[in-house]
């Protein structure tokens, strides 16, 4: 392809194609002059070929130039920062984009030292890559940090190589520092991910083992409690359960933020009766108000009978403003409150307000900020006169933004506090469930509940000693016979068809658990009584799993007689 344009070269030939034929005709008319006329027209056309040659090489030249203005823009303008360095490491050229990353004026980074613009921690790795790309002769790459005007670090990777007889080194400069930032983040996230997970499983270890001797001393205390006792250790008594009762709320309030900070509550709403649940917190704490302390409820009738929303989530944070307002109220009264907010008929969809307003100590204004972090208390730490762990309020907060809704404190210091949350819920027309609670207080009446459960014979698979002793103590003082096995491979071999009704098994213990000991039970048996799994296990989804694992119920260790008759009357009435 000719370097030049199309146009000039055929003017070129037919210029040339004139000048010939003239030179043809006048050879042809002087005969006596033809070797002169000869010379000359080859002269003439040695000349034209010269002429053709030159523009050819116009064009070229044209081209050359065009190509390199087109190859300064490409390098100037290119993403990537490209660097000539002198075998002793100078800097001998640069493209604009490394220009931006060293900070200064081209003209300025000239003749410099290029190792000077990399940071300490990584100019020794930069040396010695200099020093390995001059002896090979190769490819070669390593990642830096460049020394900037501000301080965020720059990282760089950097391809090298040398020239072929290596008096200068040629530098391509990628800038990696967005990839860096983010292989950080993704780092410090897998960190974050191993600590929660860590945590959770520290937290799972240390609850079963601490649930375990909780077992043993709540099943005493609650055997005790139907033994005579003198005046002085029916004192004694009562230290040692409320201390023990104190003991398991912390270690459910632990769990629970744990449950909460790992994501692991879902919300599970139902229908059911805000005026019976408030009714019901009533009854629950009736044991637990100060003399002196009135506590009442105020219902909105403006709320239905039912409303659709989480009653467990909201009951917890109920149960925790309560607690809080009694035990900071020691004269007065404590109101547990309910309030329908901006009802929509047509979606019937509204917010509901819960208050519990005390005349307790009140909290400082500047105190009050702080409240609803972990771990925080309103006194000092040294002087403490309040037990509890600092996570009640915390756990409420987390709770309440889970349902959607928010939560709020107006105090005076000395004269008493309002705590209220709001959350969203759906109105039904559901009829309500006219059963009064019953008083979970009211001993007499739990007595005789449980008096009046019908005997069982039950096979008890358990490893632990202790809680062999006390969980039998607990079920044949109910009346029931107790079977006892020390692991799921004993309770497989004591097992008869037709001679117990029921079956406890705990999950974890040696030789063969109780998810093995379970499933081989029902791969043997088409007719078996109900198998409920025990475990001090009570994280979030625990029940659910063990129950697709195979077992029928499950119960957490420790548990009280209520919820094993509750549970009994569930799986055998």
């Amino acid at each position: 392809m000719s370097l030049y344009p199309q146009s000039s070269k055929e003017e070129l030939r037919k210029q040339a194609e004139e000048r010939l034929k003239t030179m043809r005709s006048t050879i042809e008319h002087h005969s006596s002059e033809t070797d002169i006329l000869k010379v000359v027209y080859e002269l003439q056309v040695y000349q034209i070929e010269l002429e053709m040659q030159n523009e050819e090489l116009k064009a070229a030249m044209e081209k050359a130039e065009l190509a390199e203005k087109k190859y300064i823009e490409l390098y100037e303008s290119a993403p990537s920062g490209y660097l000539t360095l002198s075998k002793e490491g100078d800097i001998l050229e640069l493209n604009r984009s490394a220009a931006i990353m060293l900070g200064k004026e081209p003209s300025k980074l000239i003749d410099n030292r290029f190792a000077l613009f990399i940071s300490e921690e990584t100019r020794g790795v930069f040396v010695h890559f200099l020093e390995l790309v001059l002896k090979n002769h190769q490819k070669e790459n390593c990642e830096v940090i460049l020394k900037t005007p501000g301080n965020a670090p720059v990282y760089i990777n950097i391809v090298a190589i040398t020239s072929k007889d290596k008096e200068f080194c040629l530098l391509t400069l990628v800038d990696i520092t967005k990839s860096k930032e983010a292989e950080q983040s993704l780092f410090q996230l897998k960190v974050a991910n191993e600590s929660i997970k860590f945590k959770q499983n520290f937290l799972a270890n240390i609850s079963h083992e601490m649930r375990t001797p909780l077992t043993g001393i709540l099943g005493m205390i609650d055997i005790l409690e139907h033994t005579e006792l003198t005046p002085t250790q029916k004192d004694y008594f009562d230290t040692l359960k409320h201390s023990s009762e104190n003991l398991r709320e912390i270690i459910n309030q632990v769990l629970d933020y744990s449950k909460i900070e790992a994501g692991k509550v879902k919300l599970k709403p139902t229908h059911f009766s805000l005026k019976e649940l408030l009714a019901e917190t009533k009854m629950l704490y009736k044991g637990s108000v100060k003399p002196g302390v009135q506590f009442s409820t105020d219902s909105d009738l403006k709320i239905p009978a039912l409303i659709h929303a989480d009653e467990n989530r909201i009951k917890q944070i109920i149960n925790n403003l309560v607690a809080n307002a009694l035990k900071f109220t020691n004269k007065g009264s404590v109101v547990l409150s309910s309030h329908l907010l901006s009802p929509d008929p047509l979606s019937k969809q509204a917010i509901v307000k819960i208050a519990v307003t005390d005349s307790g100590i009140g909290i400082p204004f500047e105190m009050q900020e702080k409240l609803f972090r972990p771990f925080s208390q309103i006194d000092d730490k040294d002087t403490r006169k309040y037990e509890g762990t600092g996570l009640g309020l915390s756990i409420c907060k987390e709770l309440v933004m889970l349902l959607g809704g928010k939560i709020g404190v107006i105090s005076e210091y000395r004269k008493g506090s309002t705590f209220w949350f709001v959350f969203p819920a759906i109105l039904t027309d559901a009829k309500a469930n006219t059963t009064k609670p019953a008083d979970p207080h009211d001993q007499a009446s739990s007595d005789e509940k449980i008096n009046n459960n019908h005997s069982l014979n039950i096979l008890f698979a358990e490893d632990k000693l202790i809680n062999q002793k006390v969980i039998s103590l607990i079920l044949t003082s109910m009346g029931h016979k107790v079977t006892l096995a020390s692991n799921g491979e004993q309770a497989l071999s004591l097992y008869k068809p037709s001679e117990f009704d029921l079956i406890l098994m705990d999950i974890q213990m040696p030789v063969m658990d109780g998810i093995t000991a379970t499933k081989k039970l029902k791969e043997k048996y088409k007719h078996l009584p109900p198998i409920v799994g025990l475990s001090a296990n009570a994280f979030e989804g625990d029940r659910e799993k063990y129950m697709v694992l195979g077992m029928d119920e499950y119960l957490t260790k420790p548990f009280e007689k209520e919820e094993f008759v509750e549970l009994t009357a569930k799986l055998l009435h």
